[in-house]
């Protein structure tokens, strides 16, 4: 297959991919341990617990409360099998469990309860919601067991919650949250399409530098700004403004727009797309001795998926750019990326 074919099926796929890319499979808790009781907060996205109860959903439409109050029942037995909490390996029972909403439709919070035996040593919690639902589900939250404020960030591989004096590695952490920045990116396809509509426009390997410094540059200003509390923009608005940058890149390759001054755009844009990646880490409120190194440990996640899609695409497009077909073929692929973005801003601005 040429590269121009190889090229477009990587569009297509790309494009036949659910744009849900800020919030789906990301919860966000704080565990808390007093003496023998422990509480455990989870934010919880509304529509991925309705799938779990068989509460019918559209992601469209806000869930009546009342149907989660139906369904306690099948809640508690689905917590009591995949959430357990450990004091020194003795089960604590659940004691409590409540529902409220955080931000309808999208949130949901999960108010558990559970009283331990003793005060634990070692407290271990079993968490596997979601799992089954999807295998990519992470969590991310804080500790608080007295000892100050401490971070978890757990998925299908990365084993129990523990809460012990020997406190995990912060460099498990820190690669942890390396690959949670990676994984963004490179699963939220409206940042993919952007990187790509970008290297569609043309230009040589100083070209293409300049567009990822850029970017880099602007996507870390705002994520770090918005980490502060010195930004903030309704999600609704920085999602479809995203989309709106992936059209506007796309567009100006069908017009013939050279690349000399794409890193100006690059700039602009990555300061919507860094509002986009704090949604990652938005509920996840951190101890202020860690927050220099979870801003970092993301960043550098982020342009690690960045650089996986250059490697990718760039190399394809330098060895067809002198090809008679190319020009037709980039033509195509900014049209098929258009047309995506123009879904996406409709989808997010007038049906969300």
């Amino acid at each position: 297959m040429t590269p121009a074919g190889l090229l477009i099926v990587f569009l297509l796929l790309l494009a036949g991919v659910p744009a849900a890319a800020h919030q789906t499979h990301l919860s966000s808790g704080h565990l808390a341990v007093d003496g023998a009781d422990v509480s455990f907060r989870l934010t919880v996205s509304a529509h991925d617990l309705a799938l779990i109860l068989d509460i019918p959903t559209d992601l469209a439409q806000p869930i009546p409360m009342e149907r989660f109050a139906g369904r306690l029942d099948l809640l508690r037995e689905y917590l009591d099998e995949k959430l357990l909490v450990f004091a020194d390996d003795m089960p604590c029972p659940r004691a409590s469990v409540g529902l409220e909403y955080q931000r309808p439709p999208e949130e949901i919070v999960v108010d558990l309860r559970y009283r331990c035996p003793a005060p634990p040593v070692r407290l271990r919690v079993a968490y596997r919601l979601f799992f089954g639902l999807d295998p990519g589900h992470r969590a991310i939250g804080t500790i608080d067991a007295g000892r100050g404020r401490e971070d978890y960030l757990v998925d299908r591989n990365s084993g129990d919650i523990v809460v012990e004096p020997a406190a995990a590695s912060p460099w498990i952490v820190f690669g942890r949250t390396i690959w949670l920045g990676v994984e963004h990116i490179l699963i939220g396809v409206d940042h993919v399409l952007f990187v790509v509509a970008l290297l569609l426009g043309g230009g040589r390997l100083r070209h293409v530098v300049a567009i990822v410094t850029a970017f880099t540059l602007a996507h870390s200003l705002t994520l770090a700004l918005a980490w502060f509390g010195l930004v903030d923009l309704p999600s609704r608005l920085v999602e479809s403004l995203i989309a709106a940058s992936v059209a506007y890149i796309a567009l100006e390759n069908l017009l013939g727009r050279g690349a000399r001054h794409r890193w100006l755009l690059a700039f602009g844009f990555g300061l919507v797309h860094g509002l986009g990646f704090y949604g990652a880490l938005s509920e996840l409120d951190l101890d202020p001795r860690h927050t220099v190194r979870t801003l970092l440990a993301f960043n550098l996640g982020v342009e690690l998926g960045q650089l996986a899609i250059v490697a990718v695409v760039f190399p394809l497009l330098a060895r067809a750019t002198g090809a008679p077909w190319f020009r037709r073929a980039a033509l195509s692929g900014s049209l098929a990326i258009l047309a995506v973005a123009l879904f996406w801003l409709v989808e997010r601005a007038v049906l969300a």
